[in-house]
């Protein structure tokens, strides 16, 4: 009996490492990833866009109100001073304000936010 307890001990190591790897691969745990199709970020982000943006910007025209017409702001990919469109810019710009653009992060909380970008890539 005591010759076959290495075995045991190697079978038994082996038998952990599989689980552990089965366990801690990237596929164990998904991402929660809340996408624009996500009706209901969209809704809260909508709701969110009514309250803090539609005075200045129009949603369905790239015309200017008081700020440009954001319609299509993702497809366009530029901002109107030649900046990148993208989800950490669009951030950036909502939270520290812009040109003629008041800064909303002492309005707006992470989720808010996120919520309003997911209903900024709806607009087309």
């Amino acid at each position: 009996m005591f010759v076959a307890q290495p075995f045991r001990i190697r079978r038994f190591a082996a038998g952990l490492v599989i689980a552990l790897a089965a366990v801690f691969s990237p596929g164990a745990f998904p991402q929660v990833k809340i996408g624009p199709t996500d009706s209901a970020v969209i809704a809260r982000g909508l709701i969110v866009y009514k309250d803090r943006c539609a005075i200045c910007h129009f949603s369905e025209s790239q015309a200017k109100k008081i700020g440009p017409g954001l319609a299509g702001i993702y497809k366009r990919g530029k901002f109107t001073d030649g900046g990148k469109v993208d989800d950490a810019s669009m951030e950036k710009w909502i939270l520290s304000g812009g040109k003629n653009m008041p800064p909303f992060k002492p309005l707006l909380n992470a989720i808010q936010v996120r919520d309003l970008i997911a209903y900024l890539k709806t607009l087309y």
